[in-house]
């Protein structure tokens, strides 16, 4: 049996991420993570006493790398159909390079949970929701300030649509990766079709300069 090590959350959850890296989401159990550290399951669940716990700790940080790109992005945009191009092409290119992360955030039974909606989990996700509702609150913002885009629209529910369409492309992508069987159609292209149909560039406004996803 490895030789003791230290236990505290950063080196469960630290030892969690490389589970997952090594083996993936599903093979991280809490016997898994004591054998690794060569302690009973019981000094694990000291710490996290359910599961739901665990998947916040590792997931949030990675929520505030998201944030942390997606609201720069909004900033630097002066209408919705800038700040709706700036959230696709942002959050795409983003995940493009971190597909493993991606899966872990947004695909179904992250960590292998698979018992949804108990209290555990309302209260381990929390913080992970203010997160996201952050982004959702800013390009709400924009898209209701800007009248061109669509009075009659809800623009809370359409921030959220717009961050879900853009977790679509990247899922879509990461099952291709996972398939080794590449998409007819580029990503750079999607993502062009994608702006096109939900932000499409007034005639007024100039093709501002695309970035490479």
């Amino acid at each position: 049996m490895p030789a003791q090590r230290r236990i505290t959350r950063e080196a469960i959850v630290k030892e969690a991420v490389k589970i997952i890296a090594r083996k993936g989401a599903g093979a991280v159990t809490f016997q898994a993570i004591a054998t690794a550290f060569g302690v009973s399951k019981q000094a694990i669940i000291y710490w996290y006493p359910n599961k739901w716990a665990l998947v916040a700790d590792i997931c949030l940080p990675f929520m505030r790398e998201e944030a942390d790109v997606l609201l720069p992005a909004l900033a630097r945009t002066s209408n919705a159909h800038q700040a709706i191009d700036a959230v696709i092409r942002t959050f795409v290119g983003h995940y493009l390079v971190r597909l493993p992360q991606f899966r872990m955030l947004y695909l179904p039974q992250p960590l292998g949970v698979s018992e949804p909606n108990e209290p555990n989990q309302q209260a381990a996700l929390a913080p992970i929701h203010s997160v996201t509702s952050s982004v959702y609150t800013a390009l709400q913002d924009k898209i209701a300030a800007d009248p061109t885009y669509s009075a009659d629209l809800n623009s809370r529910r359409a921030a959220v649509a717009i961050h879900m369409a853009a977790v679509g492309v990247v899922t879509m992508l990461a099952a291709a990766d996972a398939l080794g069987d590449p998409l007819v159609h580029a990503a750079d292209d999607m993502v062009d079709a994608m702006i096109a149909v939900l932000a499409p560039r007034r005639v007024s406004e100039k093709p501002r300069r695309k970035s490479r996803i």
